[in-house]
């Protein structure tokens, strides 16, 4: 086998948003396709060009591991009382009832979340992930998307975002900074749509 030489480029900082309500196959997923940007056609060539294009990590209020949904174990890579930065930060699906909201419920993580977009961070949310970013006020005067049936969830505790349904991508912000997606599978569709805008292969 040939050794895989290293590249001069360094990985894109990424930081996957995790909590009790999120969806695994969404938190999982995306983290198991930016991971394999960069590496995974070129190790099944034996491929000596090998690169990592992201360093995707987890970052939750406490470092100490939970289960999300279906009972989904989740062992934080960060705390957001860490502070850590990323040029990009992810919000996947959240497994939400009708009658469910997440109003109050996570200060922290709003906090941190406003700081890092502040900071020039780019806001990609999959799914019902919108309603997260919509808690943290960053879509208030703007559209925003996310599956249909969560359109209460949305519409009713923050009348201040616009929001649309039918898009399966709306860019929320002036510059594309804060992306969000529709539907239940919608984290593919971003995942493509992430790996557009960042890939850089060398």
């Amino acid at each position: 086998m040939k050794k895989k030489k290293p590249t001069d480029q360094s990985p894109i900082e990424v930081l996957i948003v995790a909590v009790p309500e999120t969806a695994g196959s969404a938190l999982y997923g995306m983290l198991d396709v930016l991971m394999a940007a960069g590496n995974i056609w070129q190790t099944l060539v034996r491929s000596d060009s090998v690169q990592h294009l992201f360093n995707v990590r987890s970052v939750s209020t406490q470092k100490r591991g939970f289960t999300c949904g279906n009972n989904i174990p989740v062992s934080p890579d960060v705390s957001v009382k860490d502070n850590p930065d990323a040029g990009i930060i992810i919000l996947p699906e959240l497994w939400l009832g009708p009658d469910e909201t997440i109003n109050g419920r996570y200060p922290s993580l709003m906090d941190w979340i406003r700081q890092q977009y502040k900071q020039g961070s780019t806001l990609y949310s999959a799914c019902s992930g919108a309603i997260m970013l919509a808690e943290s006020g960053l879509l208030d005067g703007g559209p925003a998307t996310s599956h249909w049936g969560y359109k209460d969830l949305v519409r009713q505790p923050y009348p201040k975002v616009s929001f649309q349904p039918e898009p399966n991508l709306v860019f929320a912000s002036p510059g594309g900074r804060i992306v969000t997606a529709g539907g239940t599978t919608s984290w593919q569709v971003l995942a493509l749509l992430f790996l557009s805008r960042h890939a850089r292969p060398g």
